[in-house]
């Protein structure tokens, strides 16, 4: 596993993080100012963790070996597209997410967990924009005590 604890990082782009992608990634008590894994498929669990992340990139990231994405504070919007494609559970909890987190056309295999987090601008998890774009959950998905709407049309 590679592991990046108490750092501060001025940015983590595709190129470093590329690296990763076939062993399990732990981010955590970092501050980020940039933290791009655009278009990255992880096949080890990637675990994110007590960081405030000032801009979040995971525009068509799929997380095969899953996501834990625990009690971070992500300050930009985040625009999730065509993601998701898990083999194990993505998890979201303990979150605060100050923009709008948008989420299209991603299919999430494995169960998808969004608990006790705080959306300030909401998301479109559940909105149904576009029947051929919607989001799908194959193995369900667990959703409970967050603030923020999850449904916005945006």
């Amino acid at each position: 596993m590679k592991c990046i604890e108490n750092q501060f990082l001025r940015r983590l782009d595709y190129h470093l993080a590329q690296e990763y992608i076939n062993e399990s990634l732990l981010l955590s008590n970092c501050v980020i100012e940039f933290l791009d894994l655009n278009s990255l498929e992880f096949f080890g669990d990637v675990v994110i963790r007590n960081c405030v992340i000032h801009k979040l990139v995971i525009y068509s990231s799929w997380f095969s070996g899953g996501l834990k994405f625990m009690n971070n504070i992500v300050l930009s919007d985040i625009d999730y597209q065509m993601g998701g494609h898990n083999k194990k559970e993505i998890e979201f909890s303990g979150n605060i997410f100050k923009g709008f987190f948008s989420f299209f056309d991603c299919q999430f295999e494995a169960k998808l967990i969004v608990k006790d987090n705080v959306f300030v601008n909401g998301s479109d998890l559940f909105t149904k924009e576009n029947k051929g774009f919607d989001n799908t959950f194959e193995n369900g998905f667990s959703v409970e005590n967050n603030i923020g709407k999850l449904d916005v049309f945006n």
